[in-house]
């Protein structure tokens, strides 16, 4: 392998494999990139699970493949004085880097010990906008769960029916749901996506309206934008049916701009600094016109009124403060619609038009 490139792309497209190099293998190989130069340079990061290929331009002279350790390899590239980088292949193992008057040689593995990955696209193909798509991720992502007893909870649970796709996850204290049309589309996909892998690809997705391909299969996804691939096994098994988990009828509803109710809970959330559940955020609504959000620990205290409209019986519930942070940071409408069953039953919050998004969180019992 003979090939000079930009450096500013290299350091882009190592940044962006190395979100999928392992860390803690115990197969040195996994702890590099494998760069591969043909008609173009392509460098893959895989952790036996989620893999990430990215195509970059290069001036090629000489073909050729090797397995670099991803740490050494970035600190080198970022930390070069000049745009002009020189990558070649010296004694089968040991790539050359050139830059300016640095000279670096960096001992690696034979290619064919990596492992292969396929990056071919099933026929099922869902196309949208980065910008949906990473907004969807992360308006989920954080009702994952973290419980390794429960495997198939620790994904987030793609469906796609009726040109529409949602996007669902719960760890047995919340459920976060989130919707959007997709019109054209008619397949029909339920599975359930490592939530590691969709936080990277929300990471490498854009802002932006340009287009990201979606292609499940039974055992994996990828996804594709511009000269990124990632591709990550699917969690086997079936996911819990949301839908019959969410309340029917409500006791009490009320509409609050989820910007100030945010501030209120932060505000209060001072005061609790221990995940105990001894150490709750009240809410409370002493009339139909007011809801007061309190806190009380070994601290101190707090107490905030914020004026509602209150339809039904009122109510006096403790929530985990978290959850509520987490849920309402990536809530952008300007007024939603919270609704109470019982003080022993769950909060729901939804907008106040349409059915984009779903949250319920489960009380704490005293």
């Amino acid at each position: 392998m003979k090939l000079t490139c930009s450096r500013n792309s290299l350091v882009e497209a190592i940044a962006t494999v190395q979100r999928a190099v392992s860390t803690r293998s115990t197969n040195p190989v996994l702890d590099g990139i494998l760069l591969r130069a043909n008609e173009e340079l392509v460098l893959t990061g895989y952790d036996s699970e989620t893999g990430i290929e990215y195509r970059m331009e290069a001036d090629i002279s000489e073909k050729g493949s090797l397995v670099v350790p991803a740490r050494i390899l970035s600190e080198v590239v970022r930390k070069l004085s000049d745009n002009h980088v020189y990558l070649a292949i010296k004694d089968e193992t040991v790539l050359v880097v050139e830059s300016g008057k640095s000279v670096f040689n960096i001992r690696g593995y034979a290619a064919d010990q990596y492992p292969e990955i396929e990056f071919f696209e099933d026929e099922t193909r869902i196309v949208l906008q980065q910008k949906f798509l990473r907004q969807m991720i992360n308006q989920t992502i954080f009702a994952v769960s973290a419980d390794q007893s429960r495997p198939i909870l620790m994904g987030i649970n793609m469906i796609v029916e009726e040109e529409t796709l949602t996007l669902v996850a719960l760890d047995g204290f919340r459920l976060a749901v989130r919707r959007e049309a997709i019109p054209g589309v008619m397949a029909n996909v339920n599975i359930i996506i490592p939530a590691k892998a969709m936080g990277e690809i929300a990471r490498i997705l854009s802002d932006s309206e340009e287009e990201v391909v979606v292609s499940p299969s039974h055992n994996y996804i990828i996804f594709s934008k511009e000269k990124v691939k990632v591709v990550t096994r699917l969690i086997r098994g079936e996911f819990l049916n949301y839908r019959s988990i969410i309340p029917r009828d409500a006791d009490s509803s009320l509409t609050i701009a989820p910007d100030v109710l945010l501030a209120a809970v932060i505000r209060a959330s001072i005061m609790i600094d221990t995940e105990d559940r001894k150490f709750p955020v009240i809410f409370n609504t002493p009339d139909h016109e007011t809801m007061t959000i309190e806190a009380k620990t070994d601290i101190g205290s707090a107490r905030e009124e914020i004026p509602v409209s209150l339809s039904g019986e009122k109510v006096e519930i403790d929530f985990n403060p978290r959850f509520f942070i987490e849920a309402l940071r990536e809530i952008e409408d300007e007024q939603i619609v919270m609704t109470f069953s019982g003080s022993l039953g769950p909060c729901s919050l939804k907008p106040e038009k349409g059915e984009d998004f779903y949250y319920m969180i489960l009380p704490l019992r005293r």
